[in-house]
């Protein structure tokens, strides 16, 4: 109940901004894409926070017509086998997902972005813990930026995800989660921009989590993100290229299997990722991006019944290709 509670109260404050606006447009050229040339290929799920789009609705949305701007990006991960800590069973994932999200301006006046993100994992593990053979999610994103009273400079993000996470494409009610998160917005100048705030998760494990941090980008060739949301760095030596740096920082994905006789057991999912890679531009439409790194923290877990898959250390390799229209 609590969560639908939270989610007519972002409605209120959301009609409630609109009476603002019709005052006070937000200036385009406010909310800088400090981040347009960091890549954006984690996964959704296990990466709740919207702070890269949101940190950045760009200095492009001055040419956002009322279908505004599309992108789409497939991409797929994969991670070798490994053996457990526990025992001698092994386990290698693959992981496939398709995200995409539209910028656009609400009454001419009001940054929006709405994403929508399918995911597959696929498990191949011969362990004792009766595991399933793959898991799925898929999920929705509504997330809005507001002036945050009168304070110079300073806005307020709020979202919502509706999602939903099980072992097959089988969905239902029981499975239903709505993420949502509020934070603010503070940008002094073209080179700084501060974030603060938190999300809110119903029905998982750990229902909060923290939003802060700050983007600076000294010049058109640096990126620092140093945020809760997958901190990165990226050096962009020409206009095609972007080397860069990054971290996932574990969440704890969650999904509703089927163990056995039970029916939706809740999965817990997690691992930390700290890898670099490359982004190669095409052209203006399509870019392709190349990473690797260490995969490191991994486990998998029934949250309420006894069973513990705990992995060693290993690797991961992830290819994704980037178009915006």
């Amino acid at each position: 109940m609590r969560k639908y509670i939270k989610f007519i109260l972002i409605a209120v404050i959301f009609l409630a901004g609109s009476s603002v606006l019709a005052a006070q447009e937000i200036t385009p050229g406010e909310i800088k894409k400090e981040q347009a040339n960091e890549p954006d290929n984690l996964p959704t799920q296990r990466e709740p926070l919207p702070v890269k789009e949101s940190v950045g609705l760009a200095e492009e949305s001055e040419t956002l017509e009322a279908f505004g701007k599309h992108e789409a990006e497939p991409y797929l991960t994969f991670l070798p086998s490994v053996s457990s800590k526990d025992d001698n069973s092994h386990i290698s994932i693959i992981e496939s997902e398709f995200d995409y999200s539209c910028e656009y301006k609400l009454f001419e006046k009001i940054p929006v972005t709405f994403s929508l993100n399918s995911e597959y994992i696929d498990l191949n593990e011969n362990s004792s813990l009766e595991l399933p053979s793959h898991l799925t999610g898929l999920s929705a994103g509504l997330d809005v930026i507001l002036p945050f009273f009168n304070l110079d400079k300073t806005y307020i993000n709020l979202g919502a995800s509706p999602s939903m996470y099980r072992d097959d494409w089988r969905f239902e009610t029981s499975s239903f989660r709505m993420p949502v998160n509020t934070f603010l917005i503070y940008k002094p100048d073209d080179k700084w921009v501060f974030v603060g705030g938190l999300a809110f998760l119903p029905d998982y494990k750990d229902k909060f989590f923290p939003i802060a941090g700050f983007v600076y980008k000294p010049n058109d060739k640096w990126v620092f993100n140093i945020t809760t949301d997958d901190p990165a760095i990226a050096y962009s030596p020409n206009d095609r290229i972007t080397i860069f740096t990054q971290m996932e920082l574990p969440l704890g994905a969650e999904f509703e299997v089927k163990k056995g006789n039970e029916e939706n057991v809740v999965l817990i999912y997690n691992d930390m990722r700290i890898g670099t890679g490359l982004k190669y531009k095409i052209n203006k439409f399509v870019s392709v991006t190349l990473a690797g790194g260490g995969v490191f923290d991994r486990y998998i877990r029934y949250r309420d019944i006894d069973g513990k898959l705990s992995i060693k250390n290993g690797g991961y390799a992830e290819f994704s290709v980037d178009i915006q229209i």
